[in-house]
């Protein structure tokens, strides 16, 4: 006979169930590219490693927080390998193309989670959370196009200063544009993401963490 207390409740059991789907759906659609060019649409591409490693280290985060929970045997398992799975490919949407810029980013990300699971707290692991997204979002969709756009140099006589001014851009950050479809779905995903952490906390724990 199983252990009673290994086994999830049955609302435990609908609440991971339902966080499993979310994630699933965060997997999926943050994984979409479709590029601004071209006919290749709806090109699946997994996260890889650098998004991987910040997936890994934000989930164990997080579980230490509480704001990520991990129910006993091997339950608790899958749903760790659904976390990790939708969280790597979150970071996959939010970090920039390759560069300085993302080795920059995904360290500070990186102390983020640090601070994290050095401070076990369910609502500061939220907030820390969020301010994590909500920089690499507007770093990412917004201050990199802009600076795409005005960071180029007409060529004046024999030197080429274009094609010099595009070398040293991507050196900090290789920009490729995209539709807004695929950033529509990447959005899209982020959301599932957050809809799953908020599905699995009983309606009751979080009226009593606010109260």
């Amino acid at each position: 006979m199983a252990d009673p207390l290994t086994r999830p409740s049955a609302g435990d059991r609908r609440r991971l169930l339902a966080a499993a789907l979310w994630l699933a759906g965060a997997t999926l659609l943050g994984g979409l590219d479709l590029p601004a060019r071209g006919f290749e649409s709806f090109r699946f591409a997994p996260f890889g490693i650098v998004a991987g490693l910040l997936g890994l280290l934000w989930v164990f985060a997080l579980v230490v927080a509480g704001a990520v929970r991990r129910p006993p045997g091997w339950v608790g398992a899958v749903a760790l390998a659904y976390w990790v799975a939708a969280t790597a490919t979150a970071f996959r949407v939010l970090l920039p193309p390759p560069g300085l810029l993302q080795v920059g980013l995904a360290v500070a990300a990186a102390l983020g989670a640090g601070i994290v699971a050095t401070r076990p707290d369910r609502d500061g692991a939220v907030v820390w959370t969020g301010v994590v997204a909500v920089t690499l979002a507007v770093l990412k969709f917004a201050v990199v196009p802009v600076f795409q756009g005005r960071s180029g140099l007409p060529n004046w006589g024999p030197l080429d200063l274009g094609e010099w001014s595009e070398a040293f851009r991507d050196v900090f950050v290789a920009y490729a544009p995209q539709r807004p479809a695929a950033q529509a779905l990447h959005f899209t995903a982020l959301a599932c993401w957050a809809a799953a952490l908020w599905t699995q906390w009983d309606v009751r724990e979080v009226e009593d963490a606010s109260g």
